[in-house]
Formats: structure tokens, sequence, C-alpha cells
């Protein structure tokens, strides 16, 4: 179980006070699911939500190499190098031999998708405002709160060791 740090009285008798990490977890996988394909409807330009996340990456990173890139989507060096090749074919990304490694190869946003990128994310972000205007302050503010925690649990692991227990062995120990 676990415990919430500042869990008062009144939050006890509400059932989130003590949650296992296996509840907690399904809990949280459904509702950023069922955001995530709500934000997805909100934007429809033609690109798959892989897309969206690599022409996102390749923006926020500055130029990348395509196995940083990988990494950083959590895909294989196959997968990558396609995707990268269907968002070049339609103008959204291009490659670069790397000016200071000319055997290396760098992918970078075009201005077309920047302009794809930043279009798909004001409809999302106009969407998603919306709805919270729609909560109260108090729910605002814990959503606030909420924000710094789940980006910690989007970053890639600080190492590539793999968990000497599977993951459904946790759950079953939980």
């Amino acid at each position: 179980m676990i415990p919430f740090d500042g869990a008062d009285e009144s939050s006890a008798n509400d059932g989130k006070s003590q949650l296992s990490h296996a509840e907690l977890a399904a809990r949280l996988r459904m509702a950023i699911a069922r955001l995530a394909r709500a934000l997805r409807q909100q934007s429809h330009r033609g690109l798959t939500p892989s897309q969206q996340g690599i022409l996102a990456t390749v923006n926020d990173r500055g130029p990348i190499t395509p196995g940083q890139l990988a990494k950083r989507e959590q895909v294989s060096a196959p997968s990558i190098s396609r995707a990268v090749a269907g968002l070049e074919e339609v103008g959204l990304l291009k490659r670069q031999p790397d000016e200071r490694d000319g055997r290396s190869i760098q992918v970078t946003l075009t201005e077309a998708g920047r302009n794809q990128l930043e279009s798909a994310r004001n409809l999302r972000t106009a969407w998603l405002a919306l709805r919270l205007a729609q909560l109260d302050a108090g729910e605002r503010m814990r959503l606030a709160d909420a924000i710094e925690v789940l980006e910690l649990l989007t970053e890639p692991p600080a190492t590539d060791e793999p968990r000497s227990e599977p993951a459904a062995d946790y759950l079953e120990e939980a």
C-alpha cells in the first residue's frame, strides 16, 4: 500500500489515501490513455501520434542523430529510420551530415514540419484549456502539482541496464 504524505482524516476516508502500486498504476494508466485519446482526436493533420512525437522531439532537442532519436522515443533503430524517411518524404524532416562528423547524420525539422507541429499543438492546447476552465481552482492547483511528477515518469531510465525482475513479477509481489 502507498500511504500518501499529508493524508489527513478526511482524505483517509476517500479511498485514495492508501492504494497499492498496482491500483495506482492502473488508475493512472487509464486516465492518461483516455486523455491522450481525447487529445489525439483534436488534431487531424494526417500524422500518427508516433510521427507527431518524433516531430516534437526533433523540435525540442534540436539536430539529433537517428540513434539518439530512437532512444528518446524508445523504439528500435530500424523503426526510427522508417519513420524519419516517411517524414522526410512529406517534407517535415530533413537528414543532413553532421558538421563535426561527416559520417554521422543529423535529423532536423523543416519549416513545414515546424508549422505542422505548431498547428497541431495549438489545436490540442486550445481543447485542453477549455477543459481545464471547467475545473475549479482547487482542482487546477492539484493538477499543477501532479504535472511535475508526471514529467518525471516520462524520462527514460537513467541506465540502460534491464530491470532484474520482470514488471509482471513486481506487480504480483506488490
